[in-house]
């Protein structure tokens, strides 16, 4: 646990444990991001919102596709559909896997995960035309088109930097350990959003919390 806490490969993991049994180190770390699924269901809350000077927090979404890529002979192996926010300040964010990228779909998550109140900016993609009809209007919406700019010029402050950087880490950390199992992929968008939710905290001692909280009665 101590090891895998500190993002330790699985290799290294066998090496400085003595398990030879390279299934026995797989079971144990498919158990540990099910805790982190566990936590991350116990702690679901959404994010952005207003803060304490009644000020909209802003909260930038976007999506992307992992692993679209070729497999054997030239077939496309499919890949999986990831939205996602983060919370500018905090870091706070969500990460969600989704069939598609409807309007549809994409507003409901918003509306799962994104608390009324806050500032969404987003790229230019359709589906998110009308976030500020949501609800009657409980958000304010910012676009920037990145076919012009990545940073508006009239305002700085109109970017999706973040969730690009988010997207960035995430993929970095998922692509080293993934393997070819579809029904584990969502375990991995767990497991990054409670390293994330714990970047600044001693992670082990966070996580034996996490795991002792699956187990009160």
């Amino acid at each position: 646990m101590y090891l895998w806490a500190h993002d330790t490969p699985q290799t290294m993991i066998a090496h400085e444990t003595g398990v030879a049994r390279k299934e026995t180190i797989v079971d144990w770390c498919n158990f540990f991001r099910d805790e982190c699924e566990n936590w991350v269901e116990r702690n679901s809350g959404e994010i952005g919102g207003i803060d304490d000077n009644g000020e909209a927090i802003v909260v930038e979404i976007d999506e992307t596709k992992y692993f679209h890529r070729k497999y054997h002979r030239g077939q496309w192996r499919e890949g999986h559909w990831v939205f996602g926010g983060i919370e500018r300040g905090t870091g706070k964010c969500f990460l969600v896997e989704v069939p598609d990228r409807t309007a549809a779909t994409l507003q409901h998550h918003i509306r799962l995960h994104i608390l009324p109140g806050s500032h969404i900016i987003s790229d230019g993609w359709a589906a998110y035309a009308n976030i500020d009809t949501i609800r009657g209007g409980v958000y304010t919406h910012q676009v920037i088109i990145h076919q012009q700019h990545f940073v508006d010029p009239a305002d700085s402050d109109i970017h999706t930097q973040n969730v690009e950087n988010m997207w960035m880490r995430a993929k970095r950390k998922i692509k080293r350990q993934f393997g070819t199992s579809r029904d584990l992929f969502p375990s991995y968008l767990h497991e990054f959003v409670f390293r994330n939710a714990c970047r600044d905290r001693d992670i082990f001692s966070h996580f034996l919390v996490c795991v002792a909280e699956s187990y009160l009665v």
